[in-house]
């Protein structure tokens, strides 16, 4: 009887603990949708996917945001030379990180997806400013 009730006891702590585990292994998916990649062409096809889905969403979050303000002509003007300089920024930082672009494989076969995780980062930040001028926090003095 003693014995049943350890396998027992046994049997739900390991069950607990894989269901701790699959959980964070669902968190960390999420979190890194390129794990599963296999080869470094999957790898640099999901980092590519990655950056247009983040490209979608800040070209949604600046169309929404010229919406909201087109009674505002010299925001909106503002808004569209601000975001153009924001593309020249993100173009000359991308160049200056790898500079050797022309020099065939020099920086080998990641490149491609250093290039897009570099993209993505950028353009996720450039999102979340976008957000915050699209719906600015209540109270906050400096917001626009």
């Amino acid at each position: 009887m003693l014995r049943t009730q350890k396998v027992i006891v046994l049997g739900s702590v390991i069950f607990s603990l894989v269901s701790i585990l699959d959980a964070r292994n669902a968190a960390t998916q999420e979190k890194d949708p390129c794990l599963n990649a296999q080869t470094q062409l999957a790898l640099n096809d999901c980092a590519a996917d990655q950056y247009a889905k983040a490209d979608d969403e800040l070209n949604a979050v600046y169309k929404q945001l010229i919406a909201k303000h087109k009674s505002d002509a010299v925001f909106v003007k503002k808004l569209r030379f601000a975001q153009e300089s924001w593309l020249k920024f993100r173009d000359a930082h991308l160049a200056s990180l790898y500079y050797q672009e022309g020099i065939p494989g020099v920086y080998g076969s990641v490149h491609p997806m250093c290039k897009s995780e570099v993209l993505t980062a950028l353009t996720v930040e450039r999102t979340k400013v976008l957000k915050e001028m699209l719906n600015p926090v209540e109270g906050d003095v400096c917001a626009f």
